[in-house]
């Protein structure tokens, strides 16, 4: 056979089959496939297609064997076995992993797969966090067991019985078109896969690094990485590029090094990690990740889009990798020094560049836990009482408008909704997609009716809800106004139109808790001193 030819053939699946294939490790990602780039609103759209009959395009698979290896797409670790007939996606990946994942119990740990089919409006919908009665979990309708479980939870669900049917009907039995490809060499598909992903456009750091180190038959990848942390903590999905940085500052403090040669002997023997394998890098970076965003979620950045530097999560990152099991006193420092170079950014002079990242970095030590804590500290020491953020000006983007929200957070805001306090899932939800807090921050009284036409931070408050919808719960019992930072008054004034004095009350009211969130969270007349156990001397060492 003419070796620039291959030979296709034509087949469907529904969305069982290819989640059968998918959970039996038959459906395989090669690494020259990009990483999983949808949203939450591509992955409604293409339900919202295979509901309406409307066509959905069609999958390109290369048929040839596979090895054994642990596989993760999308929120789903699968543990595969060798298989002959392995079929390998070239065109459809982030279909599939739409597809199987929305209809997987365990895919709804990732936010963007959580989704349920409405009864109220005959739509596949987002899940919501409590679950709203009328909306069927996608994973229900495709299991029969389940779906009756749902139905008699919600008796009243039986007036929907029709819809429902129609519903089940029609996703359970649309079928994907799909072309496979035997006998084909990986040239050919790569040639393929070019041609239909614009042939050109420039790969990121992330898609680079899992094509040369990671992939299939070796462990994770960069967005697998990324989907785990997001789906374990609702700290949102991290840039790639983050992610790729933190796997690099891990080993070493330079992260400007070229990606190719990371696993060469030349970058091993400079490494903090020398003996890893790529596998072992990629699972530990996931590891110290996960450690860093507790931590910051622990002090009070919810997400990650609060966080007003990314070098403080690569710093983190880099220092739970070396010190998993850290002392709690070395715990508490380390806060200090998170919210010390926050809202001291301007007097350390420190702007997030890769120089702020490579000096801090260059404090953590192997095998010198608190000095390399007191190392840091030094590198954030404040010579007066820590500065507050500015509240003249709120911009989403800004390190210390990011402060300023971690504030409001510290609150622990009442879910007007629910009436009780909001989750960080919740905060996941309102944040998808978003690269700063602003979806989750409501305007209280439109910019441009107060003075100057300014949006000044006393003006925003957590919710996620626009300014119609927060003023009519506010007409109703609100339980723990000062949760939002409001109070009877201040809701007076802004029910009766006067905006600018309830903007007023409320900023003399954000700026004192803003002064003990700093004051507290920064420690910055308080002794720095280590751990008690580093001053004690053991006999033995006497002795010598």
């Amino acid at each position: 056979m003419d070796e620039s030819q291959a030979i296709s053939r034509a087949e469907s699946y529904t969305i069982g089959e290819l989640h059968a294939l998918v959970c039996a490790g038959r459906i395989r990602v090669p690494e020259f496939q990009r990483s999983f780039r949808w949203e939450t609103k591509d992955v409604l759209d293409l339900f919202d297609s295979l509901l309406r009959g409307f066509p959905v395009g069609s999958l390109l698979l290369w048929k040839r064997p596979a090895e054994a290896a642990r596989l993760r797409i999308g929120a789903l670790d699968v543990e595969a076995s060798e298989v002959p007939d392995a079929l390998w996606v070239v065109d459809g990946q982030q279909r599939i992993t739409s597809l199987v994942n929305a209809v997987d119990p365990d895919g709804g740990r990732d936010r963007r797969f959580a989704l349920g089919y409405s009864l109220k409006t005959g739509k596949v919908v987002r899940r919501r966090d409590p679950e709203e009665d009328s909306v069927v979990p996608l994973p229900d309708l495709f299991d029969l067991g389940r779906a009756l479980a749902w139905l008699g939870d919600h008796p009243e669900a039986a007036e929907a019985a029709d819809r429902l049917q129609k519903a089940v009907t029609r996703l359970t039995s649309a079928k994907i078109a799909a072309t496979i490809m035997d006998d084909a060499d990986e040239s050919i598909l790569r040639e393929v896969f070019d041609r239909i992903n614009n042939r050109g456009k420039p790969l990121s750091d992330a898609e680079v690094f899992d094509a040369l180190h990671g992939g299939p038959g070796k462990g994770l990848t960069i967005e697998g990485i990324r989907a785990s942390v997001a789906s374990r903590t609702s700290f949102g999905l991290l840039p790639g590029a983050a992610v790729v940085q933190a796997l690099l500052v891990r080993r070493h403090t330079d992260i400007t090094r070229d990606l190719h040669g990371e696993f060469s002997d030349s970058r091993r023997r400079v490494s903090d990690f020398p003996d890893e394998s790529e596998e072992e890098a990629y699972r530990g970076t996931e590891a110290a990740l996960l450690a860093a965003v507790r931590f910051l979620q622990e002090e009070g950045v919810p997400h990650w889009t609060f966080l007003p530097f990314r070098f403080q999560l690569l710093v983190l990152t880099r220092f739970f990798a070396l010190f998993p099991s850290p002392h709690d006193r070395n715990l508490d420092l380390l806060g200090r020094w998170l919210w010390r170079t926050s809202v001291g950014a301007d007097e350390l002079g420190i702007s997030g560049s890769q120089t702020d990242l490579r000096s801090m970095a260059a404090c953590l030590v192997v095998d010198q836990e608190s000095d390399s804590i007191q190392r840091l500290l030094a590198a954030a020491r404040l010579e007066h009482e820590a500065p507050l953020p500015d509240l003249s000006v709120f911009r989403a983007n800004r390190s210390d408008s990011k402060v300023i929200a971690s504030a409001l957070w510290s609150l622990e805001p009442t879910d007007l909704r629910t009436g009780e306090p909001l989750t960080v899932e919740a905060l996941a939800d309102m944040l998808v997609s978003s690269s700063t807090p602003s979806p989750a921050l409501t305007e209280l009284v439109p910019a441009d009716t107060l003075a100057g036409g300014v949006p000044v931070a006393a003006n925003r408050m957590i919710s996620g809800l626009d300014r119609r919808e927060v003023m009519e719960f506010l007409g109703g019992d609100v339980k723990r106004l000062d949760s939002l930072l409001l109070t009877e008054g201040i809701v007076a004034c802004l029910q009766n139109n006067d905006g600018a004095e309830a903007i007023r009350l409320r900023g003399d009211l954000l700026a004192e808790r803003l002064h003990r969130f700093v004051a507290v969270r920064t420690a910055w007349d308080q002794e720095d001193t280590p751990p008690l156990e580093d001053y004690i001397v053991d006999d033995a060492e006497v002795g010598a």
